[in-house]
C-alpha cells in the first residue's frame, strides 16, 4: 500500500522552523486527534535535527538551505518525513551511551524511536546531498488514562492515619 501525502510544506532550515513545524502539525492534525501529542513531539525533534546536524551551505558561507516536512498515512499510521538537502556524512542513530542521558542534548532520535515503536528510519539522496528522516505513528494509539481514584490504606497504614492514632 503506498502512502498517500496528507500536506507537505517547506521550512527554512533555521532554529525556528520547530516552532513553525509543531504549529503545521496542529492545524494539520488538530488538538483533538489521537496521535497529535506523539506527531507535534516527533516532527519537532525531527526537524531540530535536521537544523542542528545538516550543515547547511558550502564551507564559509551561511546559506540557509530549506527543509520539507511531510505528513503522510497509510494502513492505520502516519509517516512523517523530514527532508534536508544537507551536506552531513554522519548517520542518523540513537545514542545509547548511559552519559547522554544527563546531557542537555543528543536525546532526538531515541525519542523518536519511543514513541514509533523503533519504526523509524532514514534514506540518502543518493548522489544528491541530503537525506529523508522518517519515523511511523499509530493514527490512533492507544489511550492510556490514569485512575484518580484513591485505593484503601492497608490495615497498618490506617491506624497511623488515624487522627486518634
Amino acid at each position: 500500500m503506498n502512502p498517500e501525502t496528507l500536506k507537505e510544506i517547506c521550512l527554512p532550515g533555521n532554529p525556528e522552523s520547530a516552532s513553525r513545524a509543531r504549529d503545521e502539525v496542529r492545524q494539520w492534525l488538530g488538538e483533538n486527534h489521537p496521535a497529535y501529542e506523539p506527531a507535534r513531539l516527533v516532527v519537532s525533534e525531527l526537524v531540530t535535527n535536521a537544523v542542528r546536524h545538516a550543515r547547511h551551505g558550502v564551507a564559509g558561507l551561511t546559506a540557509v538551505d530549506p527543509l520539507v516536512l511531510r505528513l503522510m498515512a497509510y494502513g492505520g499510521l502516519l509517516r512523517i518525513e523530514v527532508v534536508d538537502t544537507g551536506l552531513t556524512t554522519e548517520d542518523p542513530h540513537v545514542r545509547t551511551d548511559p552519559e547522554f542521558l544527563l546531557m542537555e542534548s543528543g536525546r532526538g532520535l531515541a525519542i523518536v524511536s519511543a514513541l514509533s515503536g523503533g519504526n523509524w528510519g532514514y534514506r540518502s539522496h543518493g548522489r544528491e546531498p541530503g537525506r529523508t528522516v522518517w519515523c511511523e505513528l499509530p493514527a490512533n494509539p492507544p489511550v492510556f488514562e490514569a485512575s484518580l481514584s484513591v485505593a484503601e490504606p492497608l490495615p497498618e497504614m490506617r491506624a497511623s492515619l488515624s487522627p486518634l492514632g
